[in-house]
């Protein structure tokens, strides 16, 4: 796991292998606008939240500055995750230094990012004012609305929009993130024509500009964007009065299950999956000390029940002008969609199976989805690879939706006022649905085109054509990368650590070719009674004080503490071999006060089980 220290708010790094990031001043690298508030709604912006503003824009452009990955083959694994490790100046020092506060964050931005976050925040000596920062275009005091939105300018946050205009009859502020000028003139597009059919009172639109100045972005994964879309909605909400704010998506792209080799890590992002809104919501309630609600008003809703909403708002012929693709530098005046990435694929299929195609012509796409050839590169594996998916989603009963789809699993208990039954019936529900639109789309198309196909008239690499000529879908055998990163990323799936203990040997085997001996043996063996006693009663596993685990061990607690770092050094290499999040505590938990034990999320296996599938290497 490649090691990252990024230091905040200063101008030269204390390390030469650390990056420097600032929002203001001479060494200004961070560029953080908000635009369009009014006075009086940032009289009510508190030190706390301008403290929020800054650490998500930070997080949000590093994820940008520190590549992951390799375009080598045999460095994938290695590479993917990151260590990044936090310095922050801060005004409101000792909330953030709160232990709570701290593990919610790093919890909730590993599950998002796949990567591991330590925070030092330190007293911000002159803060400056976020007036005369962040703050540009003052505008006069307007009239409160009913409800704050995110707005991407996509299908689904017009979608929500409209839908709470009209059908709804309420009043919305709109909060817009951009690091592009492309995509802040389609989020005001979308704004001024529904102001002009006479929502203008109901109607604001807030702008908010992030990215990194004079620094070019080399890691478009982008997986901590909606980490900083989240705190934007906040930071709004609350200059609004609000406890809540509203996130639009469809609840088959929440879950965002991985269509292919090209289409896991970073690209299958979690950017609403409901553990992570639910990570937000408990980190900005314990942040503010009040409840603070994540409102998603499309969670069950496919694709296609989306995009109708728009044509039952009236607004159908302002489909074409919202946009999904995440290419902007690839758009131009008449085509901002490229038609191969997974967004462009489902945006398409959603509008076609919402039978309003008439309203954005098929020229509007680089590539058209069924028709046009997709012999570059793995254009047609991945529109094969998303056809592929819901047909086997399509082909699945209820009772075995959870085992074929594991992904789903961490999404049922996240739905608030939903039991985990009822979740993931109607997962199974809205996958179907979302499924059998696909299938739909793929039917017409080929009545529709049946002389064509016929007569070989297609390109032979075209979506339809490969459909139709196979009788089935099947996905074209992978790239080389593409196998590995995805054998790599599977693994990623069923993050549990197991290990047996040699109590003969004195030796701890870790399946994934690594074993401890010595005292990181020693270690584990002081522990391992009270970790199999919590297992064995089902009870919480106990903590060991530092003095009494020293004492176990026969050392004093300095040198306990330094041999407890240079055990979890020992295991990382684990985070390759197996794609097992990595961090402090994935072996030997800490906590404040209470002492150490073994992580409850550990499984101890049979020395059998462990040798079955690995080759014992020593570890010296």
């Amino acid at each position: 796991m490649k090691q990252h220290l990024i230091e905040c708010g200063v101008s030269a790094p204390s390390q030469d292998d650390a990056i420097t990031m600032d929002v203001h001043g001479d060494a200004k690298n961070v560029n953080l606008r908000i635009d369009y508030i009014s006075r009086t709604m940032l009289s009510n912006l508190p030190d706390l939240l301008i403290d929020l503003l800054e650490v998500a824009a930070y997080v949000y452009c590093a994820d940008q500055r520190l590549i992951r990955g390799s375009d080598q083959l045999s460095k994938f694994g290695e590479n993917w995750r990151r260590s990044l490790r936090f310095s922050i100046p801060v005004r409101e020092l000792d909330i953030w230094q709160d232990p709570d506060v701290q593990e919610v964050l790093i919890d909730t931005l590993g599950f998002l990012s796949d990567d591991s976050y330590t925070f030092e925040f330190r007293q911000a000596e002159a803060p400056v004012q976020p007036k005369e920062l962040y703050f540009r275009d003052l505008i006069d005091p307007t009239s409160e609305h009913d409800d704050v939105a995110l707005f991407s300018g996509g299908i689904d946050s017009f979608a929500g929009a409209v839908t709470d205009l009209v059908a709804n009859h309420q009043s919305l502020t709109l909060v817009g993130h951009y690091s592009s000028t492309k995509v802040r003139s389609v989020q005001e597009g979308l704004v001024a024509e529904l102001k002009q059919r006479g929502h203008d009172r109901r109607l604001s639109y807030i702008p908010v500009w992030v990215s990194n100045e004079g620094v070019r972005a080399r890691e478009f994964t982008q997986r901590t964007r909606s980490f900083l879309f989240a705190c934007l909605g906040l930071v709004v909400a609350r200059m609004s009065g609000k406890d809540s704010f509203s996130f639009y998506e469809n609840g088959v792209v929440s879950i965002n299950l991985p269509l292919a080799g090209d289409v896991v890590g970073g690209r299958a992002t979690r950017t609403t999956h409901p553990k992570v809104l639910r990570g937000l919501e408990q980190l900005f309630s314990l942040l503010l000390d009040r409840q603070i609600q994540i409102k998603t008003p499309l969670q069950w809703l496919t694709k296609m029940e989306v995009t109708q909403l728009i044509a039952e708002a009236g607004m159908a012929d302002l489909l074409d002008q919202t946009v999904s693709c995440t290419r902007p530098r690839k758009w131009t005046d008449t085509q901002k969609h490229c038609g191969v990435c997974s967004q462009c694929i489902d945006r398409r299929f959603g509008i076609l199976a919402a039978g309003l195609g008439e309203h954005e012509p098929s020229d509007r796409y680089m590539r058209d989805l069924l028709l046009d050839d997709r012999s570059s590169g793995d254009d047609l594996r991945m529109a094969l690879a998303y056809v592929s998916l819901f047909k086997k989603v399509s082909a699945t009963t209820k009772e075995r939706f959870l085992v074929d789809f594991p992904e789903i699993v961490s999404a049922v208990g996240h739905f608030p006022g939903v039991s985990t039954t009822e979740a993931g019936d109607r997962l199974f529900d809205l996958f179907q649905r979302h499924a059998k639109s696909v299938e739909g789309v793929i039917s017409a198309a080929v009545t529709e085109h049946s002389a064509s196909l016929y007569r070989s008239e297609l390109p032979a690499t075209s979506l339809l054509a490969t459909c139709y000529s196979r009788g089935h879908v099947e996905i074209p055998p992978p790239s080389s990368y593409d196998a590995e990163a995805k054998a790599f990323m599977d693994r990623l799936t069923t993050p549990v650590l197991e290990f047996a203990f040699d109590d003969e040997a004195k030796r701890v085997l870790f399946r994934g070719d690594l074993v401890l001996e010595g005292a990181n043996f020693r270690l584990v063996d002081a522990m391992i009674e009270a970790f199999r006693d919590g297992k064995k009663r089902q009870m919480e596993v106990q903590h060991l004080q530092a003095h009494d685990l020293a004492e176990k061990l026969g050392v004093s607690e300095q040198s306990m503490r330094q041999q407890l770092r240079r055990l979890r050094e020992a295991v990382e290499p684990l985070a390759v071999s197996l794609g097992i999040p990595m961090d402090q505590d994935t072996v030997i938990q800490t906590k404040e006060r209470a002492g150490y034990r073994i992580n409850p999320q550990c499984r101890e296996v049979a020395i059998a089980d462990i040798m079955e599938t690995v080759s014992l290497v020593r570890n010296e």
